[in-house]
């Protein structure tokens, strides 16, 4: 189970706000993920066992086509900052 310090600090990294019925909910719910996380390591698994071959019935991929987006506007009004048309993001790497 998280600690709700630890869901605060979830939700700030995410720039959410919680009420305290929303922080007791997801510490609840992300638990739950986590346990069901560490349910799954438990499984026995054989270093030889992949996928050898796509099952026939198996569902094609569609098409990839590129389409305009329409809502770019309403995309941008919620950065935190803007640069230009675009994202504002911080520098990760020092230049040289």
């Amino acid at each position: 189970m998280l600690t709700r310090d630890e869901v605060l600090k979830i939700a700030k990294l995410a720039r959410l706000e919680l009420s305290e019925d929303e922080v007791a909910f997801y510490q609840n719910r992300l638990g739950r993920v986590l346990d069901y996380m560490t349910e799954l390591k438990a499984v026995e698994t054989s270093k030889d066992a992949f996928v050898r071959h796509v099952p026939l019935d198996a569902e094609p991929f569609r098409e990839d086509i590129s389409e305009s987006f329409g809502g770019r506007d309403a995309l941008l009004k919620n950065a935190p900052a803007l640069e230009e048309e675009g994202f504002l993001l911080p520098a990760i790497l020092e230049s040289e």
